[in-house]
């Protein structure tokens, strides 16, 4: 397979500015990311199976223009958005190299920021509330994520005219689960941190989701909105999930038979590990979804495993296969009807939404 460099050029631009410079202007610019991995073939994906190890790339370079004779003085902040099964807080090995260095080869450190560090700009709030709070997740669909800052250990000077070059690498291990997301990188100063200005600090987030494969469970899909959604993401027998039917991600009849319909109903069977199914209850008062907001086509429904399906207590539930019914159970919205709007066909009609129950 032809190696291809999946690099995505974008500019970013911001101050770094100190109180005895406020006409200084430095421009930071990010030339490429890299989130592509080589496999054992020597192949170029956007993917990894579960447990292996990744490296992630922001390749950039600095512009300082200020008045400041003695220069600008600050750590460059880095932080990455990814998910939190990967604990890339603690998985993480994060360096950069930098023209500014004596050796521009040498990769340096960068650590995690704590949390008793908050950014000079950011009113109280820690770095990564600054980042959920204004960028939330980016362009996923599922909240289950998390933004990790870095800075450099070393702080810089860094003069007038000073063009330098630097590289950050992040080196971690993929999570145990299959999923797919895209992932996000941010770039900002400790001097402004955080600030109003958003020429101080600049977003990316991935436009190729990357995929985690080979791994626990279904795979779940932080990049498209699917008819289905669960709460959390992974269960235990015992715990309530909540789990919920999204009208609006076709609001198409002839692809969404229940688009036009307000009474949803949750509908299924529990499997145990032994083998056994016990069905949900019957269409009616206990399994009827409830809207959640009348701005949009959301419904939902809370249920305990165990009690919905009236499992026995000497019973373990393996997984749950379930789907959406109008009243009179005519009309349904499953997995099958869901891969027909992803992906454009199914392999059958009947396939339907499924839970794997985790182990305790």
């Amino acid at each position: 397979m032809k190696k291809k460099m999946f690099f995505k050029h974008i500019t970013y631009v911001f101050i770094l500015a100190t109180a005895v410079a406020l006409s200084a202007a430095d421009c930071v610019f990010i030339d490429r990311y890299d989130i592509m991995q080589t496999d054992e073939e020597g192949r170029q994906l956007n993917s990894v199976k579960a447990g292996s190890p990744m490296t992630f790339s922001v390749v950039g370079h600095l512009e300082p223009r200020t008045t400041d004779n003695n220069g600008v003085t600050s750590k460059l902040v880095f932080a990455m958005l990814a998910p939190k099964d990967w604990d890339v807080a603690h998985q993480a090995k994060v360096t950069y190299k930098t023209g500014y260095h004596d050796d521009p080869e040498e990769e340096l450190p960068m650590s995690v920021i704590p949390e008793s560090q908050l950014p000079k700009n950011g009113e109280g709030r820690t770095w990564a509330q600054c980042l959920t709070s204004d960028y939330g997740v980016g362009p996923n669909v599922l909240d289950d994520m998390e933004w990790i800052v870095f800075q450099t250990d070393k702080t810089w000077v860094v003069r007038n005219n000073e063009d330098k070059p630097f590289y950050i690498f992040v080196r971690t291990r993929a999570g145990q689960r299959n999923l797919k997301c895209k992932l996000g990188f941010f770039i900002n100063h400790t001097d402004d941190g955080f600030s109003g200005g958003t020429d101080h600090r600049k977003v990316v987030f991935a436009n190729d989701c990357f995929e985690v494969t080979g791994g626990k469970g279904m795979t779940i899909d932080f990049c498209n909105r699917h008819f289905n959604r669960l709460s959390p993401l992974t269960a235990l027998q015992n715990d309530y999930v909540t789990i919920s039917y999204q009208a609006d991600v076709d609001p198409s009849v002839s692809s969404n038979p229940l688009a036009a319909t307000d009474e949803i109903y949750l509908q299924g069977k529990a499997v145990t590990v032994s083998g056994k199914t016990y069905d949900a209850p019957a269409i009616g008062a206990q399994t009827l979804m409830r809207r959640q907001s009348n701005l949009g086509r959301s419904f939902s429904l809370t249920i305990w495993p165990a009690g919905f399906f009236n499992v026995p207590t000497d019973e373990i539930i393996d997984h749950i296969d379930y789907y959406f019914s109008n009243a009179d159970g005519s009309a349904i919205v499953n997995q099958s009807t869901d891969d027909k709007v992803q992906l454009g066909a199914s392999d059958g009609d009947d396939t339907p939404f499924n839970l794997k129950l985790e182990c305790e």
